[in-house]
């Protein structure tokens, strides 16, 4: 009779040890893929005008480091969490030229939810969701510019610019690199 309840203690413990060992596993996961994101983007194929590390710190603002760089705001409520749910705005004011601001954000485009960049120009720069662009606007006229006359390296070299030092604050090589599990589940929205 002993040896009976001594295995079925033994089995309730093991079971119990695989669930709690699963739900460790599936949160440790999750919580690595989202902390660590930025540095997987940084490092994941993509195609050629994409920025898997913008589209990264924009989605992940809420759990990525926010570096305290003289000048720059993020919006109180910036992040899922926040008033503006989805929302996410990073100011750069040490850019700021007849007080238009370098601004990234989440926002709403035309057709659905969008990045966007305003440069120091006011011009309006809408990105899909593998941060490739899409269109871009004029604030202050409200025109259309075509987007084959933009030069899109260029607005690029702008946002590393104005806010590369979010990438550069998170591109840490995790303890445990799940760069595998971040290609499988991202490749496709970057490529």
């Amino acid at each position: 009779m002993l040896s009976r309840l001594i295995k079925r203690i033994l089995i309730i413990a093991c079971c119990l040890l695989v669930g709690v060992g699963v739900v460790f596993v599936r949160w440790y996961v999750k919580g690595n893929l989202i902390e660590n994101s930025v540095y997987y983007a940084i490092h994941i194929e993509h195609a050629k005008g994409t920025h898997p590390d913008f589209a990264m710190v924009i989605d992940n603002m809420n759990t990525i480091k926010q570096p305290k760089v003289d000048k720059v705001v993020y919006r109180p409520e910036s992040g899922k969490e926040g008033a503006f749910s989805g929302r996410v705005y990073i100011y750069n004011e040490a850019y700021s030229v007849d007080g238009k601001t370098p601004e990234l954000y989440m926002g709403y485009g035309d057709d659905d939810d969008a990045y966007i960049y305003i440069d120091n120009r006011g011009i309006r720069y809408e990105f899909d969701k593998a941060f490739k662009l899409r269109r871009a606007y004029d604030d202050d006229s409200d025109d259309e510019i075509d987007k084959h006359t933009i030069d899109e390296k260029a607005i690029s070299d702008e946002l590393y610019k104005y806010f590369g030092f979010l990438i550069k604050a998170n591109d840490k090589k995790p303890r445990i690199n799940l760069q595998w599990l971040f290609n499988k589940k991202y490749y496709k929205r970057f490529n």
